[in-house]
């Protein structure tokens, strides 16, 4: 092994240059590595013998020549099966020594996948953040932004709004969840007011104004993209806090968020969803899982006031684990044994670059730079890009990888992607291939006179959701490894599952599935009374036993009829006396029948990414699903899960009681968002040649 001389040079980037919070976990992570004068100099990046980036996007955008010889260290910022969703993490598996992870989750998820990982979390600078001040100047903050006398203050300083449209909400944020809290709260005459700050506001701002809900926004609104505006200083942050009653963070997922560190060392109350290190730091009673339980936890908090156990708690927790001088040993440890982080040599990688970039060396990597090293990164083909679908193809109804399959080439196309099926055509720049569903044979006898670049889509494991096929998934991932240069699960959950069985995709991204929006959509369905009987649907095409058959007929024996009506489109081996049934219906009629339902069912067990339960998320259907599979990461907050026939009526009373504050939080990605991340992912491969 390779002797390491002291002090190493370390070059630490991955900022984004807007005083946000990848720019604090490098200034923080500085201030540590500052710390290890003996083991630690930072450097330039042609000097550096280890290259320590805080965000992956920029590490994974550089030039292979400039990592060649060095250690490649990367801390996971955001959660791991997000960040698996971008395409440039097909090439995570080769080039990144060491993750660093920031919540303890993040280190299972890592290890888990078989990759190097040490858990850092993390660390807030409590000089900044501190932690008290007195009544006075909190009554003068209140007044000073004309806070209401007596109201309750809940604040939020996430981006809600979407970069690219910013009348959209931003799906990472959960926004939907925080205005559905917000407007039900008002609707319960509590006298809230909400204190916003930070840039790209723009969908929240709108949408409290629309509801006439109390609030005041800490910056300067305007239409376009506010994103190196309204950006205030940690020290005005930190006054924001002291000021409030409740900080609340409704994300859909994190890999951190700072925001919990800030809370807490600030000693605010604070609820949070259980995302990234959210649970490593807040009590139990702090973390919310759902809108019902939320809006009990926060009157509980108007009613009672400040939990000071709970905040000492939160703050103790900060001030030993979660600060710059705590994250001095641990990284201490990581540096002394840095010999054991593996050299990146780009002789031995998969993956070929033919064309070079590079990326400053002395300066955060700001939105501008990256998406012109983006841009740069992209080679230029002349003409329309060429995708062969492989697939067996069936006229409607069947499957839901044939659906998904239809409504890929035809997003594809829409895009100007020119689509072949099933065919070998010098043209074709890559290759999709589902599952098993090609013809290998003749991908063999291509293989021999040319390299083929192949994107594999793959879900299951099949062992699990169809209760046998180990043969199966054994002939899927050879496949995979004979043809594959990069591999797409359909979800977390199958990517988990397929390592936990021991299968190591090559190059693996997570995109999950959606449907054709022109079809299955919201635009005309039936109004939900609440008076009315509640109609509950179930589809399915398969009739095997694990699509749910067995738990429908329970429903049959044990709803409640009188408040209930059931419908079931498909096939099922069960007999039912009280839920009607009808046969499978291709596309349109299945449909228009889901929008004529209330609330979806879906009690699949094992399933890792359901077109049936997408179909109707995207009909305006709430879901009342199994907590199994890959259905959590599909629904959201759109729906509640159960686990069998104990908790699902409860949980089926509690959706049908918050009906529309469940409905209004279905978010799910188009098709031709979906074929976007395919046409990306295509292109990034069909940029590399394969040794």
């Amino acid at each position: 092994m390779m002797k390491i001389q002291y002090p190493v040079p370390v070059y630490l980037f991955g900022g984004e240059g807007t005083g946000w919070a990848l720019d604090a976990d490098v200034e923080t992570t500085r201030q540590s590595l500052l710390a290890l004068p003996d083991l630690v100099r930072l450097t330039s990046l042609a000097e550096a013998e280890v290259i320590h980036s805080v965000w992956e996007y920029p590490l994974l955008h550089m030039d292979p020549v400039m990592l060649d010889g060095k250690r490649i260290i990367c801390h996971v910022c955001n959660d791991l099966m997000r960040t698996y969703e971008d395409p440039c993490m097909v090439a995570a598996g080769e080039t990144l020594g060491l993750w660093i992870a920031i919540s303890r989750t993040a280190e299972e998820e890592i290890k888990r996948l078989g990759f190097r990982a040490d858990y850092i979390p993390y660390s807030v600078d409590t000089a900044i953040f501190t932690e008290s001040v007195s009544t006075e100047t909190i009554a003068s903050g209140r007044n000073s932004f004309s806070i209401p006398e007596g109201a309750f203050l809940i604040s939020n300083f996430m981006r809600d709004s979407n970069g690219g449209d910013l009348q959209r909400p931003k799906e990472q944020k959960g926004v939907e969840l925080f205005l559905a809290i917000v407007v039900e709260l008002k609707r319960r005459n509590h006298s809230i007011h909400i204190l916003l700050a930070g840039p790209r506001r723009h969908w929240l701002l709108k949408q409290l104004r629309n509801h006439n809900i109390r609030h005041t926004y800490v910056g300067k609104e305007m239409e376009e993209d506010d994103n190196k505006i309204n950006i205030l200083t940690p020290v005005q942050i930190n006054a924001l806090y002291h000021i409030s009653d409740l900080h609340l963070v409704t994300s859909r997922w994190e890999g951190g968020p700072r925001s919990v560190l800030e809370a807490s060392a600030t000693k605010t109350p604070i609820l949070c969803t259980p995302v990234g290190m959210a649970p490593d730091i807040l009590q139990e009673q702090c973390l919310i899982v759902d809108f019902d339980s939320a809006i009990e936890k926060i009157e509980t908090m108007i009613v009672h006031g400040r939990n000071e156990k709970q905040l000492a708690a939160h703050h103790e927790c900060v001030m030993q684990r979660h600060t710059p001088v705590a994250n001095i040993a641990r990284f201490q440890e990581l540096y002394e044994r840095i010999v054991e982080v593996p050299l990146f040599e780009k002789g031995k990688i998969h993956w070929q670059r033919e064309r070079k970039t590079c990326v400053p060396t002395n300066a955060p990597i700001t939105r501008k730079a990256m998406n012109f090293l983006s841009a740069a990164f992209k080679k230029k083909k002349k003409g329309t890009m060429t995708v062969g679908l492989w697939h067996e193809y069936h006229k409607p109804p069947y499957g839901g990888g044939n659906q998904f399959m239809l409504a890929l080439k035809g997003a594809l196309e829409r895009r100007g992607v020119y689509v072949v099926v099933n065919k070998f055509s010098p043209a074709v720049d890559i290759h999709i291939c589902n599952s098993a569903w090609f013809d290998a044979n003749r991908f063999q006898e291509q293989s021999k006179n040319q390299p083929i670049k192949m994107i594999h889509r793959i879900d299951g494991p099949v062992t699990l959701y169809r209760g046998e096929g180990s043969d199966e998934d054994k002939r899927i991932f050879e496949l995979n490894k004979r043809f594959a240069s990069a591999t797409v699960f359909q979800s977390a959950y199958s990517f988990f599952k397929s390592s936990d069985l021991g299968y190591q995709a090559v190059s693996p991204t997570v995109i999950h599935n959606s449907v054709e929006s022109n079809i299955f959509h919201a635009g005309d369905r039936r109004c939900f009374q609440g008076k009315d009987k509640v109609r509950l649907i179930s589809t399915a095409w398969s009739d095997n036993p694990r699509k749910g058959g067995p738990f429908y007929k329970w429903l049959d024996e044990n709803l409640d009829f009188m408040r209930f009506d059931y419908t079931f489109v498909g096939r099922v081996q069960q007999q039912f006396q009280n839920i009607k049934h009808i046969e499978p219906q291709d596309s349109k009629a299945l449909a228009q029948i889901l929008r004529n339902h209330d609330i979806y069912i879906s009690a699949s067990q094992h399933e890792p990414c359901s077109n049936a339960l997408l179909e109707a998320l995207a009909c305006g259907l709430p879901a009342l699903y199994r907590n199994d599979g890959g259905n959590r990461e599909l629904v959201g907050f759109a729906g509640l899960p159960f686990t069998d026939e104990e908790d699902c009526l409860g949980q089926l009373d509690r959706l049908a009681a918050s009906y529309h504050s469940f409905q209004s939080m279905i978010y799910i990605k188009s098709i031709d968002e979906i074929a976007g991340k395919y046409h990306d992912l295509a292109k990034r491969v069909s940029e590399y040649c394969l040794d």
